[in-house]
This record gives structure tokens, C-alpha cells and sequence, in this order.
């Protein structure tokens, strides 16, 4: 029963490894915007509506107004004009909002050089990324996904043969595929949020080189 029990675990976890690599391919590939909920959605819907008005209007108070609302007056009107575009608001606007709390102008850059850097906890900050690492992170997740299946098959090949490299050996025991297997799946639900959160900070320096984000 115990054995059953742990091998129905490890079609879970093959299950969830092609989910894992559905769901980046899906947020790679999905309008951020979708994605917001919340407070940040309805601040999305307010700096878009007022976006369509100043370009309707030719007047872009509303805008400003409503961005300065929402981010406060340390920002740069014009870095926020751009990034809540109609052009720029998937590409820029949905990372700002996200991760507008952690940005800050380094201390000893002067306003308006564009030098921001990303807290990513207390007393731990560094420079926004110059380099997309989405496409090394999708394939890290995509193989790990590929190591997931190759140890769910040894776990049907060891049932009539077993493995004699000592090193190895531990893939004899299910139940330590399986921990492999989880742990693996563990590791991808990591990547796939180090892969958001670094992805936004690139959009976010990105738009600080077009215009810096602080005055």
C-alpha cells in the first residue's frame, strides 16, 4: 500500500513538472496586465483610463496627476508618461507597479542620472539587471522538467532491475525519487518567481534608460 502510495506521488510530481513549464511558458506569453489583482489592478485601470483621456484630450494633467497619485512626487512625470502609454504600459507600466516599493535612487548619485537600484530586502539592494535572463531560466525549468520524467522512468525500471553504481544506488529506493522528484518541482516553483520578479527589474531599468524614474 505504502509503495502504491508513493508511486502515485510521483505521477503528482511528473504532473506538476509539465504544469510548471506550461505556466512559464503561459506568463512569457500573457499580457501582464491580465495578471494583476487587487489594489494594483484598479491603480492599472486608473493610469490606463487617464492615459486614453490625455491622448483623446491632447492634455496630459490627468495623467501626471493620477500618476503622482500612485507613485508620489519623488518619481519622474516623464519616466511615468512613458511607461503608462498605450505603447509602453504592458512593457513598462505592469513591472513599475509591481515593483515600484523596492526601487530606490542610489544614495550617492545625484537626481535625474537614472542610477536606481532594486532593495530586495533590508540592507540588500543592487543595480537594476541590463541582462533578460528569461530564456537561460525557462530552459533551466524545462530541464528540470525533462530530469523530473527520466527519474519517474528509472522508479518503473528499478521494479525489475536494479541499479549497482554506488553512487546511484539510492535510485533503488521510491521513496527517494520521489523526494528527488519533489524537491526538483520545489526548485522550479523558485525559479519561475526569481524568473517574474527579475524580468520586471529588467523592464523596469530598461524604461530607467529611456528616462530616469526620479527626479
Amino acid at each position: 500500500m505504502l509503495t502504491a502510495l508513493i508511486f502515485l506521488m510521483i505521477l503528482v510530481g511528473v504532473t506538476i513538472s509539465w504544469y510548471q513549464i506550461y505556466q512559464m511558458h503561459f506568463n512569457i506569453n500573457t499580457y501582464d496586465s491580465v495578471k494583476l489583482t487587487g489594489k494594483k489592478n484598479r491603480q492599472f485601470e486608473k493610469l490606463s483610463v487617464n492615459e486614453k483621456r490625455a491622448v483623446e484630450n491632447q492634455d496630459t494633467s490627468l495623467l501626471d496627476e493620477a500618476a503622482v497619485d500612485i507613485f508620489g512626487n519623488d518619481f519622474n512625470v516623464a519616466a511615468l508618461r512613458i511607461a503608462f502609454s498605450k505603447e509602453g504600459q504592458e512593457t513598462y507600466g505592469v513591472p513599475l507597479l509591481r515593483r515600484k516599493r523596492g526601487l530606490v535612487l542610489n544614495a550617492s548619485s545625484e537626481k535625474g542620472t537614472g542610477r536606481v537600484s532594486a532593495r530586495h530586502a533590508p540592507g540588500f539592494k543592487t543595480g537594476l539587471p541590463s541582462i533578460n535572463l528569461r530564456s537561460f531560466l525557462m530552459v533551466a525549468v524545462i530541464a528540470n522538467g525533462g530530469l523530473i520524467q527520466l527519474l519517474a522512468a528509472m522508479s518503473i525500471y528499478t521494479i525489475h532491475y536494479e541499479v549497482s553504481v554506488s553512487v546511484l544506488k539510492w535510485i533503488n529506493q521510491p521513496v527517494m525519487i520521489m523526494s528527488m522528484i519533489f524537491f526538483i518541482v520545489l526548485l522550479n516553483y523558485l525559479i519561475s518567481k526569481v524568473d517574474a520578479y527579475l524580468h520586471d527589474l529588467y523592464q523596469v531599468g530598461k524604461l530607467n534608460r529611456l528616462a530616469p524614474l526620479f527626479k
